[in-house]
């Protein structure tokens, strides 16, 4: 454990400086004003930091409201009446002057069981984190295979279809027809069901009758009154209906 001493009483920091040693605790410096003392804090780090109060000027708790690096702080003072205000500014305790070594083994065992206790925290907030990382790269390589393939049933069979082989699907004639790179299938199921399982990343629906997808696009046409048509790898043109004209930009941001 190591630690800064604050304190403006050169012979007091001398006594609690040479018990801390005593205790098995590094004192890397001490400071005798405030200012010095935010210095010496905010550089060093220390785990815990002993502060007298009245420091001249300005006092231990000014100190404690400029520094960045935060410590554990105990305060080693003549003065009982800063207690309640030392302990809802999170000081871990509160020593009385003159120091008794019983006392300060109290203070030193608190602090050692507050960092062993945070300690455990990180590790276990880190054990979480890389928890949280595993799961999120199983998900993200979950959804990137995901929907690779579509069951699709037809009259004597379900044939599983690989959704970058699809270019279309058509309702006709109580039927959907589903174009594919090579070959056609045709389903009783209805265009609204295949809506709603495939990627909305992937297929897009333009028209009642059409569901796109979204990489066999090769041009989106225009005509002179407005509308909008898509020409598909395979050739054919589907005409995009008023209503999902909005979809459309999905291609175009894709």
């Amino acid at each position: 454990m190591k630690c800064v001493i604050v304190e403006d009483e050169k012979l007091l920091a001398m006594v609690l400086e040479k018990m801390l040693k005593e205790e098995g605790i590094e004192v890397l410096g001490w400071a005798d004003n405030v200012d010095e003392g935010i210095r010496l804090v905010d550089e060093l780090k220390p785990d815990v930091l002993f502060l007298d109060i009245n420091l001249g000027d300005k006092d231990g708790f000014y100190l404690l409201s400029k520094i960045n690096h935060k410590p554990y702080v105990v305060f080693v003072t003549a003065y009982s009446e800063y207690a309640v205000k030392a302990f809802e500014r999170n000081a871990i305790d509160y020593i009385l002057k003159p120091v008794s070594r019983e006392r300060l083994k109290n203070a030193i065992d608190k602090v050692s069981k507050a960092i062993e206790s945070k300690k455990l925290n990180e590790n276990y907030q880190d054990f979480i984190e890389e928890k949280i990382r595993s799961m999120l790269e199983r998900l993200s390589y979950d959804l990137s295979n995901l929907q690779k393939k579509i069951p699709i049933e037809t009259e004597n069979e379900i044939v599983l279809v690989n959704c970058d082989d699809i270019i279309l699907f058509q309702a006709s004639e109580g039927l959907t027809v589903v174009n594919l790179k090579q070959g056609i299938l045709k389903t009783k199921t209805p265009l609204k069901e295949f809506e709603a399982k495939l990627s909305k990343d992937k297929f897009i629906r333009v028209h009642k009758s059409y569901i796109i997808s979204i990489n066999a696009v090769k041009k989106i046409l225009k005509n002179y009154i407005g509308g909008l048509a898509i020409e598909l790898i395979n050739g054919n043109i589907i005409p995009v209906g008023r209503m999902y004209k909005e979809n459309i930009k999905k291609i175009i941001d894709t």
